[in-house]
């Protein structure tokens, strides 16, 4: 349930406990009241002082008036007094506090045990507590905050949020002066009582918020946050986020390959994408990024179609180079428009996307006029303005640049987004940015922000046009479901091939042909009915890896071969592990070369939960680690998505002449693994499909071999 944080963020009398008129948080929390125009009463505490800044004083909490209603309390007092503090200010029925003290938790074992006791005392007073260790928050458009350092001047109200876990990044915010209209900037410190997911839950139903922003350290409510992503998604509020920690945490050791090849990092980035949060790399792109979604985020682009208009060669190739790694792409312009452009473009210009529209330097001429052609191009979904503009430029410059962003400004009204960008940081023309803000046109700096920020408009364009298209069946659970829980359970262990097998059938997920014997007699029987060549496998749950001991036969081309693998496979097996119990020898149908070999898995994250990993089999995985993770339940769409983000699907899809595998088959497979996942989330540790045969034509995948860890203790 959300809290009402309104005593906290939006008070209407607040006391100061610590105040002074000595530089420093004690007056600073007052002076900036003052700054953000605060309306309500301000209280300041100090035996020292009779008044503070023109406020009456009172030596403590105890000597406030009765009459005089207290909602939150500042205090800008040492980690010691912080605690005495708030019982005082519990008793006195005060909902919201905030501390500026340091020394808590992020010290050790014992500023650990004092930050517990500082929560205990907020739960049993009821406090909506803030911090500690943090710089508190500023409410721009409710004129109130508790921020303890100086407000910077050029700070403007608008409809951005921003929760920081580090209060040297919210100040970073703050200061940046570019010009991001802010609603609420909160620095959440340690988090003692309420945490990230609180205030987002909060700014999720407040009006004047429109974006969120965030910088992450660690997210302590998993499944909290998940669901208020959930719910920014359906409120077309986007979430944008730096989280740090990419290095991946020590791996446990593990029996699959899966769970060896997600890490903390990866899953988080998968639960990212399913969720829309929109994830950047630093602060330059976080603010840049937040510039673009405030202004159109009700415009967003339906594709991944730019065009991209400039005034120059070399810039184009720059455009080019930093777009590769994103989901940019630059569609090729109809002939109707190439025809269109040659009209208005001296002879020497070549006609391409991205274009350079200098033409002979008339830009008043040539600008609209491109621009115009690019408005109309069917597959082009965003507009991007490359056009410099840094502070400090001669007049005339100022004036011609000033008409390619009219030019912007009109183009944007036709319905398509427009973005404008200068490849340049440093600052902005204000004459320029005025006019592009005047039209509500995004104007951003430096190439590399700027592609990104339009990247992650795409991005989250096209995650809003699936969750309007999302189709409502995922994947199809079998009947016995239940059951299969009830005989998952208990200590953790690995399922024999037959076990693991039988789960996999019920899901629907296609097994290689096979038989199981204990004698010869029965490996030549079941190769007679296969057909050769045939494959034998010795099977031991005490061996998961088949390969590594020698348990493994390929193109087994008739009986007397058979026969000598068959007893090779057991002197293997004794010899590899004495006390292993080979419960058979499995003999299988030899899957023809031209099929693609993949592998397909699921792990759990102890936070986040299944993950479902893909990706080419053999050298890809073991040498490239090219592989793709995703979060089920998956649709058929999410599937292809998945396929096509392997950096090798074109193996897939006839690389040199061989016979297309069949991707739809894969793509069931994968939806009926990410069913599984779901279904068997509390009984199933990992699961490795490895390999997975994808056949070519409309052969449909083959499951070769399976380890399948469960238990649930």
């Amino acid at each position: 349930m959300t809290k009402n944080l309104t005593p906290l963020l939006n008070p209407k009398s607040i006391t100061v406990v610590g105040a002074s008129e000595r530089f420093g948080a004690g007056s600073l929390v007052i002076e900036n009241l003052r700054t953000l125009g605060y309306e309500g009463k301000i209280i300041p505490i100090n035996p020292r002082y009779e008044s503070i800044l023109g406020y009456p004083c009172y030596p403590s909490l105890r000597d406030v008036p009765k009459e005089i209603e207290i909602d939150c309390a500042a205090i800008v007092l040492g980690v010691n007094q912080v605690i005495p503090v708030l019982e005082e200010a519990g008793k006195r029925g005060v909902r919201g506090a905030w501390a500026f003290a340091s020394g808590f938790a992020e010290t050790g074992e014992e500023g650990a045990r004092l930050q517990n006791e500082l929560r205990r005392v907020c739960l049993e007073h009821n406090i909506l507590f803030c911090g500690p260790n943090c710089v508190g928050y500023a409410n721009l458009h409710g004129k109130v905050g508790t921020y303890s350092a100086p407000i910077s001047p050029t700070l403007r109200k608008g409809g951005v949020s921003a929760i920081g876990q580090s209060g040297s990044v919210i100040l970073a915010l703050a200061n940046s002066n570019r010009g991001i209209g802010f609603h609420m900037l909160i620095s959440s410190g340690n988090e003692a009582v309420l945490d990230t997911t609180d205030y987002l839950e909060y700014l999720l139903e407040d009006s004047q918020t429109e974006v969120i922003i965030f910088f992450l350290e660690a997210v302590r409510r998993p499944e909290a946050f998940m669901r208020a992503c959930e719910r920014a998604a359906e409120l077309k509020k986007p979430i944008i986020a730096v989280k740090v920690g990419r290095s991946e945490m020590a791996q446990k050791v593990a029996l699959t390959h899966t769970a060896a090849l997600t890490g903390t990092d990866r899953v988080q980035e998968a639960w990212f994408k399913k969720l829309g949060v929109i994830r950047v790399e630093d602060l330059d792109q976080l603010l840049e990024t937040a510039e673009a979604f405030s202004r159109c985020r009700h415009r967003l682009p339906r594709g991944n179609g730019v065009g991209a208009i400039t005034v120059s060669g070399g810039e184009i190739g720059l455009i080019g180079d930093l777009s590769e790694r994103l989901s940019l792409t630059y569609p090729d312009l109809s002939g109707a428009a190439q025809a269109e452009l040659r009209k208005r473009l001296p002879p020497f210009t070549p006609i391409a996307n991205p274009l350079d529209a200098w033409g002979s330097g008339d830009l008043t001429e040539t600008y609209p006029a491109c621009l115009e052609v690019l408005a109309k191009e069917e597959k082009i979904d965003l507009i991007a303005v490359s056009q410099d503009s840094p502070p400090g430029m001669a007049e005339k410059q100022i004036n011609q640049y000033a008409d390619v962003a009219r030019a912007a400004v009109r183009t944007a009204a036709s319905g398509k987004p427009v973005v404008a960008f200068s490849h340049v940081s440093g600052g902005l023309d204000p004459k320029i940015r005025g006019i592009l803000e005047s039209g509500n046109v995004p104007f951003l700096q430096g190439t590399r922000e700027s592609l990104v920020a339009i990247d992650r408009l795409i991005e989250y364009g096209i995650f809003q046009k699936r969750r309007e298209s999302k189709q409502a069946a995922q994947g199809k659970s079998p009947w016995q479901v239940g059951e299969i829980i009830k005989r998952l359970r208990g200590p953790r262990r690995v399922l024999s091939d037959v076990e693991a097998k039988e789960i996999l059938k019920s899901y629907g997920i296609p097994i290689v042909d096979e038989f199981l014997t204990q004698s010869v007699e029965g490996a030549l029987e079941a190769a007679g009915k296969i057909g050769y060549p045939v494959v034998l496998k010795g099977q031991s749950a005490g061996i998961p890896h088949k390969t590594e001991a020698g348990l493994v036969k390929l193109n087994v081309r008739n009986g007397e071969e058979v026969w000598s693998s068959f007893t090779q496979i057991l002197e293997n097996a004794q010899s590899y592990r004495p006390d292993a119990h080979v419960e058979g020898i499995l003999v299988q149908q030899m899957i023809p070369s031209d099929a693609t070999e993949v592998i397909v898995g699921i792990s759990q994250d102890a936070a986040l939960g299944p993950t479902v990993i893909f990706g080419l089999g053999g050298i890809f995985v073991e040498l490239l680690k090219d592989t793709v993770i995703r979060i089920p339940p998956m649709s058929q769409d999410e599937a292809r998505t998945m396929i096509s983000e392997v950096k090798a699907k074109d193996l897939l899809e006839g690389f040199r002449g061989k016979v297309r595998s069949d991707v739809e088959a894969l793509v069931e497979t994968l939806v009926q693994v990410g069913q599984m996942a779901v279904d068997l989330k509390e009984v199933l540790i990992s699961l490795d499909l490895n390999p997975l045969m994808v056949l070519p034509g409309e052969g449909g995948t083959r499951v070769i071999d399976v380890v399948m860890e469960v238990g649930s203790t």
